[in-house]
């Protein structure tokens, strides 16, 4: 008799346990569902600033001949709420490393050009550098020349001409914010090219747990001119259908090598795709498609639980029907 009581008391416990054990995928489900609909932070709108400078274009590529001389033309616009001055002047572009780190200080034999360049005041004389002013709402344009000389080298030549608003209270103390943009200059002159691309890497990966989806590459230019590697990179439902598209150029500054990147920005919190990338660079070509797999720690966390609960489940009813059994042969 004590043993049939001890087997029915048994029971009853396993029967609680396996309510509660049931019970947690429902818990883990409102907790998901509490995360993923988390609100996100509103920001007020910023306030137009006193000074701000755009221009246009914010590149022109040239061609260079010996012995002439071409003028070209910019646009500043006064996007802010007051007038002032700036001033324009060119300097060498170069950059520094793998990531392309733009340096405007240090000097090669491609950087020739931003001795060449000068500027229109407004009294139609040229320099080096010169001053405008532009009131609120209102466009200047901007009028300068290239000046070639007899003795160039063959392929590339980079300058950035930077246009700098001028403080009105330029003579007082401490630490002074200077709003400044640039428009790049690249030249090809009529010299001997030389266009050497090489493909050092071009990776992706297959799984991610959280951030956006990229890939990467390195590119290597051995020649005396610029080219652009172009990245590809298309996104595909395991079933078929395209969810994401992308193609963007990078340019490759001779005798220097590039990491470049493309990224999914609106890479969602879960998901499975089949996903394409593909990088260019003049002749060299090279392309990739992986099944990649999205998903956020937290789903990998309640997916081990809920594997966790089901062993634990099954070793509940395994034992449930031992108990059962014994109380049949009692």
């Amino acid at each position: 008799m004590l043993e049939r009581i001890s087997l029915i008391s048994k029971l009853r416990r396993l029967q609680l346990i396996e309510k509660a054990v049931l019970a947690l995928p429902l818990l883990f489900s409102f907790a998901a569902f509490g995360v993923l609909t988390s609100s996100s932070p509103v920001y007020a709108d910023e306030e137009k600033p006193a000074m701000r400078i755009q221009i246009s274009p914010v590149e022109n590529r040239v061609t260079l001949n010996a012995n002439e001389v071409n003028e070209y033309t910019f646009n500043v616009d006064n996007t802010g709420s007051e007038g002032y001055s700036f001033k324009v002047y060119a300097n060498p572009y170069s950059v520094v490393n793998e990531q392309y780190s733009p340096s405007f200080s240090n000097q090669n034999a491609h950087t020739q050009v931003s001795r060449w360049i000068t500027f229109k005041n407004d009294s139609g004389e040229y320099s080096q550098e010169a001053t405008y002013s532009v009131e609120a709402g209102q466009r200047k344009e901007v009028t300068y020349k290239i000046t070639v000389p007899s003795d160039i080298p063959g392929g590339g030549q980079y300058a950035i001409v930077f246009v700098e608003a001028i403080p009105k209270d330029d003579n007082s103390g401490g630490i002074r914010t200077v709003s400044r943009l640039g428009l790049r200059v690249f030249g090809r002159t009529n010299g001997e090219t030389k266009e050497s691309a090489e493909i050092l890497n071009h990776n992706m990966d297959s799984f991610y747990m959280s951030g956006k989806i990229k890939t990467n590459g390195t590119v290597k230019n051995s020649g005396n001119a610029d080219f652009n590697a172009i990245f590809k990179f298309k996104v595909e439902k395991i079933f078929g259908g395209v969810v994401y598209e992308d193609s963007k150029g990078y340019d490759v500054l001779p005798d220097t090598t590039r990491n470049i990147e493309l990224t999914w920005e609106e890479t969602p919190a879960f998901g499975i795709y089949r996903i394409t990338s593909t990088l260019n660079a003049l002749d060299q070509s090279r392309s990739t498609t992986k099944i990649v797999l999205i998903i956020p720690v937290f789903m990998i966390v309640i997916l081990l639980m809920l594997l966790t609960i089901t062993i634990a489940w099954f070793i509940i009813l395994f034992r449930k029907r031992q108990a059962q059994k014994s109380k049949l042969i009692i």
